[in-house]
């Protein structure tokens, strides 16, 4: 389905996929429709297996000015849609948004505003918030980055995550061929396009905010998407983010300083092999082959062999050890100990 309601050139597509989520999905639309005029549209890609997204959408849309494009057909995985998305947005620029997450007022009306005034702009990226906004995930101000290299060393593993990016559309596009190498099903293909986008020339702008408020994953939806009925635990989060993360990096890693890249990989594995022993603790993620895998990829780095004398531990001990980490390194307690040292100042 693809319906005109506005006249025009259009300057910023919405681009959304989404998946057996319309509840999800119709919490997005309440926070971002009414920020929307005639010089956006919205670009829904909806695999679903019913048509209850559609449905809510044609209800919440009917009044608006923006144009929409809505397109449905069999699940083709988060990457293939997000690239789909790119090929038919319209607008000047695009910004990709996770069906989960929540735009807070005034972001749209933030980012035109950036590309209204210096349409030299190729990247912008949105800073969000976890759970609250008081959790804002990079702490900088407001305004340009210096360049690629200060891109990636300053939003590190969080480069990834999905409804940060604005991009500009026509240079996206001449990024599908290297992002179409990095179709996986559910990975970093759009990444891919940002990280091709980034050594072209162009200005890199950040959103200080937070627009985005990101709604945590808990650890009971962890658990239902990684252990079978049957009890097998089916996570691939290394794969996903220890092995295709770094191939989108690498693949580009000669257009960016040596130390810049070595920083973000190094924050990823650190990130990674870490949810990996807890899950290997709660019981919900195994370590069995990918202890050879991390090594192979990542015995440079320091921390990986920290990460493997651990896994190599019997799980009892880990989990023991992990216990006492928790009590002397809890978040409650380094709050508490920034309020000490706030009130030591006064």
């Amino acid at each position: 389905m693809e319906a005109h309601k506005a006249n025009g050139e259009v300057i910023l597509s919405i681009c959304i996929p989404t998946y057996n989520r319309p509840r999800e999905f119709e919490r997005l639309l309440s926070h971002l429709l009414p920020q929307l005029d005639e010089r956006m549209e919205v670009v829904v890609r909806d695999d679903s297996e019913t048509e209850a997204s559609l449905s809510l959408f044609e209800r919440m849309t009917k009044e608006g000015n923006y144009t929409t494009q809505y397109y449905t057909g069999p699940k083709i995985g988060l990457d293939a849609a997000n690239l789909f998305l790119l090929e038919k947005a319209k607008g000047k620029y695009m910004w990709w948004f996770s069906d989960d997450d929540i735009l807070i007022t005034g972001g749209i009306e933030r980012a035109v505003g950036l590309i209204e005034r210096d349409p030299g702009l190729s990247f912008i990226w949105a800073n969000f918030g976890y759970g609250e906004l008081a959790r804002m995930v990079v702490n900088r101000p407001d305004g340009y980055f210096r360049d690629a290299n200060d891109v990636i060393g300053c939003l590190g593993v969080n480069i990834g995550l999905l409804s940060t990016y604005i991009i500009k559309t026509s240079l996206g596009r001449l990024g599908l061929t290297y992002a179409r190498k990095h179709v996986r099903g559910f990975a970093f293909a759009s990444t891919a396009v940002v990280v091709w986008i980034l050594t072209q020339p162009g200005r890199c702008y950040f959103m200080r905010g937070p627009y985005i408020l990101c709604n945590p994953t808990t650890r009971e939806e962890i658990v239902k998407m990684t252990i079978r009925e049957d009890g097998q635990v089916v996570n691939n989060a290394f794969v996903t983010y220890g092995v295709y993360f770094r191939d989108v990096i690498m693949g580009q890693s000669g257009r960016f300083s040596k130390a810049s890249v070595r920083r973000l990989l190094s924050l990823n594995f650190g990130a990674l092999w870490r949810g990996m022993l807890v899950g290997w603790i709660g019981g919900w993620d195994s370590p069995e082959g990918k202890r050879l895998k991390m090594l192979n990829l990542y015995w440079t780095y320091p921390e990986c062999w920290i990460a493997i004398g651990l896994f190599c531990l019997p799980r009892p001990i880990v989990s023991q050890l992990y216990r006492i980490y928790g009590v002397f390194f809890s978040e409650r307690r380094f709050v508490g100990l920034r309020r000490l040292r706030s009130l030591t100042k006064l």
